[in-house]
């Protein structure tokens, strides 16, 4: 082969490292504008202010439907707090998913499949909470009780749904309850 294929070769070469590396560094610029835009569009959906909360449901890379997640976490929590999703859960919890306005092709439908589907690791819990704390903060009292509430019917919905012992009392199990009583805490 003759120096001068050599030349082109290694040109080529060069060209195409360089060619990759601008890409990345492209694809890295557009996903810190995505995730700043995700951040300004929760912070005005929200109110929230805080950094840490804000990165967290930014990395998500959801935008304003992280909020329908975070609203979607408790229901589901409830429902693996036995260890399984039942038939009963999982149509309680696709129901409620219709009434908050969750549509099937959305990117946070895609997070109710997958967690109706496999239990949600426990950091899951901490941003819901961190997530529910900060968004209290700018909360009149009247709004945070009617948010509470709904927040924790929904879940006692679930909760309900399989009922208790033979479908008659103690309607919430143990299990459930604790996970109830967890969710509340939050709104402290």
């Amino acid at each position: 082969m003759s120096q001068d294929a050599f030349d082109d070769r290694r040109r080529a070469l060069e060209e195409q490292f360089f060619q990759k590396h601008e890409k990345e560094l492209v694809q890295k610029l557009k996903d810190d504008a995505q995730r700043q835009h995700s951040r300004e569009e929760l912070q005005r959906l929200t109110g929230i202010s805080n950094d840490q909360v804000l990165d967290a449901l930014a990395n998500l890379k959801l935008g304003g439907a992280a909020t329908l997640v975070m609203s979607l976490y408790p229901i589901i929590e409830v429902a693996w707090a036995d260890g399984v999703v039942d038939a009963k859960e999982r149509v309680i919890i696709l129901d409620l998913a219709k009434t908050i306005g969750l549509q099937v092709d959305s990117p946070a439908y895609s997070y109710l499949s997958m967690w109706l589907d496999e239990k949600p690791e426990l950091t899951w819990h901490s941003l819901w909470a961190e997530y529910v704390k900060a968004l209290v903060t700018k909360m009149k009292p009247d709004d945070k009780a009617m948010l509470k509430a709904t927040v924790l019917g929904r879940a006692r919905v679930v909760a309900e749904a399989s009922g208790g012992f033979m479908g008659l009392a103690f309607k919430v199990s143990d299990a459930e309850g604790r996970v109830l009583s967890n969710l509340e805490r939050a709104f402290d």
